[in-house]
């Protein structure tokens, strides 16, 4: 019998087997009459890519309503501006259209301008013909992800997806609108064009039982499907994963259900991984969520946050039927139990505010002997803070200007000879309008002035840094501190929360570990 084993990762994209219900959903919307746009949204390992492929290789071949198909991973080398995604979308367009549309496809290669001219002056050409291009646009989340995207941009996607010549596809673990960072993008009409969304998660009965067909020499009993099930409720990473783990067991012959349970324990060392980065993907609230599953082995889906109950289905980490969830997979029990230690000392630990309370000193305490290399000065000072809270926190306040002093007194002695503020710096400083540059070659700033310094030093809208190790980073750390620092010298019976005061303690903690981070050792 040949090789069947299917590769679940890796550079290779696998055949699609199954999805027939959701490639004919995607195919009907974009060959009808007017095309619709599409927004194909599913988790890691759910087999985005693999159907986007599937898609491709259908509407390349005689008969499709498309001249040309692009898919392109935005995954890799994702272009990081306006300017970068438009040249490459001309690329990508170029390399499509050369075998249908030559003279086109070199007019996008060859372009020197303005690329999204160059585009919209092509899908023009093609409408003019009755041709059309379909862009598939994968790991859409990157471009997103990094924030430097302008409305520009969309709205300039925008005009070229209402011509009739252009459509688009794009694939995402969440919806397109909740991935954007800039509030700015979000009023782009380009977002509200994808007539379509495609919902990609676990395979379901008619997807699993052409996977098992696929297997011509190996018997599934029924128990066998059923154990199958158990063990990643059908999502496709975890049920290739353990379907590899059979056939490395045996090619032929029938498939118990003891055989599955222990296909599903051989798999899982590989499968740790893949489950860590979904587990990760998961927001607190479905982690929650899935551990009362765990606990009361179903739940009614009533009252429950949609988000947080379809963030644990279409990950195949429980089963849902008949309004309820239920039976958390095989797998991923295994790993749970694997960290269950951990899970369950953070809900005991932070149940509510007054085990906050109680316990958070312990983790500032450990972060703060993480901190290689930290100041002993300013070690003495975190320590005591900690001690202090959160029974005594104005005794912390009262103490954190000597923080404050401490630290600029280090930065003082890593970038200043004797406190003398380089002339060229005040030049720079005054010529660009800063204010006070000049009095401090006389006489160093004191007080609140020092965080001014600390601010021209680390770079400003009218000045680039000019301080050799501290960054603009550890100014905004310091300049925060400060602010509490006052108020811990004029607390004129003012009441502090202890919750406040453990935020300050933590900015006072990651400003340490900033200075032992860029200082040298001093």
């Amino acid at each position: 019998m040949p090789d069947i084993r299917f590769p679940i990762l890796g550079t290779s994209v696998p055949p699609m087997i199954g999805r027939a219900d959701i490639l004919q959903k995607m195919m009907g919307a974009l060959t009808k009459a007017i095309p619709d746009h599409l927004q194909v949204v599913g988790p890691r390992f759910a087999g985005k890519t693999v159907i986007l492929h599937e898609l491709t290789a259908r509407l390349q071949k005689a008969g499709s309503p498309y001249s040309a198909v692009v898919l392109w991973d935005l995954g890799h080398q994702t272009p990081g501006t306006d300017e970068l995604f438009m040249q490459a979308l001309a690329r990508e367009l170029s390399c499509a259209l050369k075998n249908s549309h030559h003279d086109y496809a070199e007019h996008l290669r060859s372009s020197q301008g303005n690329p999204y001219r160059d585009i919209a002056e092509v899908l023009d050409l093609l409408k003019d013909e009755g041709a059309k291009v379909l862009a598939i646009m994968d790991g859409f989340d990157k471009p997103l992800a990094n924030g430097q995207l302008t409305r520009n941009l969309w709205d300039q996607l925008l005009d070229l997806a209402r011509k009739p010549s252009f459509r688009l596809v794009t694939a995402s673990r969440r919806s397109l609108y909740q991935l954007l960072r800039s509030p700015e993008s979000q009023t782009s009409d380009f977002w509200g064009i994808f007539d379509t969304k495609v919902h990609i998660g676990c395979f379901d009965e008619r997807d699993m039982s052409s996977l098992l067909a696929s297997f011509p020499a190996l018997n599934f009993a029924a128990g066998a499907q059923t154990e199958l099930w158990n063990a990643s409720n059908g999502f496709p990473i975890l049920t290739l994963g353990v379907l590899n783990a059979v056939c490395e067991a045996s090619t032929a012959g029938t498939v118990s259900p003891e055989a599955i349970r222990a296909a599903c324990d051989s798999a899982f060392p590989a499968l740790r991984d893949k489950l860590d980065a979904l587990w990760i993907d998961c927001p607190p609230s479905s982690q929650d969520l899935l551990r009362r599953v765990l606990d009361e082995g179903t739940v009614a889906r009533t009252g429950i946050a949609t988000a947080d109950a379809e963030a644990l289905i279409d990950r195949g980490f429980v089963h849902s039927a008949a309004n309820r969830m239920q039976r958390p997979s095989r797998l991923l029990a295994r790993y749970l139990e694997e960290h269950s230690n951990e899970g369950n000392a953070i809900v005991r630990l932070f149940r509510d505010q007054g085990d906050y309370l109680l316990n958070m000193r312990y983790v500032l305490e450990r972060r703060v002997a993480q901190i290689g290399g930290i100041d002993k000065e300013l070690q003495r000072y975190l320590t005591l803070g900690v001690r202090e809270l959160p029974d005594f926190p104005k005794v912390f306040f009262s103490n954190i200007r000597g923080i404050v002093d401490r630290a600029l007194e280090m930065i003082w002695s890593a970038e200043f000879d004797k406190k003398r503020i380089p002339s060229e710096w005040t030049s720079v400083w005054r010529i660009n309008g800063e204010s006070r540059a000049e009095e401090w070659l006389t006489r160093f700033p004191q007080g609140g002035q020092r965080l001014r310094l600390l601010d021209l030093m680390t770079g400003t809208q009218r000045c680039d840094p000019c301080a050799q190790y501290v960054t603009k980073s550890t100014y905004v750390l310091a300049n925060a501190v400060q602010g509490f620092g006052d108020f811990g010298q004029h607390q004129e019976g003012a009441p502090i929360d202890p919750c406040t005061a453990y935020s300050a303690l933590h900015l006072c903690v990651e400003l340490a570990a900033s200075l032992a981070r860029e200082l040298p050792n001093q």
